[in-house]
C-alpha cells in the first residue's frame, strides 16, 4: 500500500497533523520554523505562533485552539489564532524544549518534553488540567516523549519514545491517569515518532527514518505497512475528512541534503478502508 502525494514541499519538519472539526481542514505544524499551517484546498496557509517552536496545535472544545511552543503553553479565543498568549510554562530548563501533545478524552491536555542533546531519559509527559490550567509530570524517565493516543474504549493510553524505539501502552483511567505501562511494540524500521488510534483500536504509528506508517492491531501484532514514497523522515499521522477516513501524513526534510527526496516535507495521504475516532480537544 502507497501514500499519495497531495501538496508539495510545504514545510521543513511536518508534524503533529490534527483534522480541524469547525474548518473541515488538516491543520499541522512546521515545527522549527515555528508555525502553524493549514491545508485550505491547494493553499497552505502559514501562521507564526511566536515561538521558534511550534510543537504541537490542537483545537479547544469552545472554540480556539491550544498551542505548545518551545518553552511554553498558548492559547486562542480563536481558531485563527490571532489572539495567541502564553499562559502556562513547561520545563523551563533552556536545555529542553516542548515536542509531541495531544488531547485525551476527558478534555485534558498532554504535552511531552526531550532535552536538545537527546539526554537518556531527560523527557517528561506532562498533563494539563482543564479546570485549573495546572500542568503536572505524569510520566517521566523519557528520552524523547512523542506520539499519544487512547483506545476507543478509553481504558489504553499509548505513547512512543522515539529515543529507545519503544511504544508504551498503559492502562487509563481519567482519575488515576496511566498505570500499569509496558511495552506494546519495539522494533521496525527507523524509529516510532507520531501516532493515531483508529475507531477498531488499530495504532497507525509513523517510523520516521522508515519511510512509512505501520498499523499494529490492538494485541500488537503487525497488520498492515503504508509506504509513504519519497520521505524517509514519516513524521506523524492522523484521520480525517468528513468521514475521518482518510489518514493524513506529514513528513521533514531534517538533517536531508537540499537536492535529497524533493518529497520529504510534503503531506500525504490514503484511504486505509479504517476510519478515525473524532478529534479530540482541550476543555480549558
Amino acid at each position: 500500500m502507497r501514500a499519495e502525494r497531495v501538496t508539495g514541499q510545504v514545510s521543513f519538519h511536518g508534524e503533529g497533523p490534527v483534522w480541524w472539526p469547525r474548518w473541515q481542514q488538516l491543520r499541522f505544524v512546521d515545527m522549527f520554523a515555528g508555525d502553524v499551517l493549514t491545508l485550505d484546498g491547494d493553499r497552505v496557509l502559514r501562521t507564526s505562533v511566536g515561538s521558534s517552536i511550534a510543537a504541537v496545535v490542537r483545537p479547544r472544545l469552545g472554540g480556539g485552539a491550544i498551542v505548545a511552543r518551545e518553552h511554553d503553553l498558548a492559547i486562542s479565543n480563536f481558531d485563527d489564532l490571532s489572539d495567541l498568549a502564553g499562559f502556562v510554562s513547561v520545563d523551563t530548563d533552556h536545555g529542553m524544549r516542548c515536542n509531541e501533545g495531544e488531547c485525551d478524552p476527558d478534555g485534558g491536555f498532554w504535552i511531552g518534553t526531550l532535552a536538545y542533546g537527546f539526554t537518556p531519559g531527560s523527557g517528561t509527559l506532562y498533563r494539563l488540567d482543564a479546570g485549573s490550567r495546572q500542568s503536572r509530570p505524569v510520566v517521566s524517565g523519557l528520552t524523547i516523549s512523542n506520539g499519544l493516543g487512547w483506545s476507543p474504549d478509553t481504558n489504553t493510553m499509548y505513547l512512543n519514545d522515539s529515543g529507545t524505539g519503544t511504544t508504551w501502552a498503559f492502562d487509563y483511567d481519567p482519575i488515576d491517569g496511566p498505570t500499569h505501562r509496558r511495552v506494546f511494540a519495539d522494533g521496525g524500521p527507523g524509529g516510532p515518532d507520531g501516532l493515531c488510534v483508529d475507531a477498531e483500536g488499530g495504532v497507525w504509528i509513523a517510523r520516521y527514518n522508515g519511510g512509512c506508517v505501520q498499523r499494529l492491531d490492538p494485541s500488537g501484532r503487525l497488520d498492515a505497512v503504508v509506504e509513504v514514497p519519497g520521505a524517509s523522515k514519516v513524521t506523524a499521522c492522523c484521520f480525517g475528512d468528513e468521514d475521518l477516513g482518510t489518514l493524513y501524513i506529514t513528513t521533514s526534510r531534517e538533517d536531508l541534503p537540499e537536492d535529497a527526496e524533493p518529497a520529504a516535507g510534503s503531506v500525504f495521504s490514503f484511504r486505509p478502508g479504517a476510519s478515525g475516532l473524532p478529534t479530540a480537544g482541550f476543555a480549558g
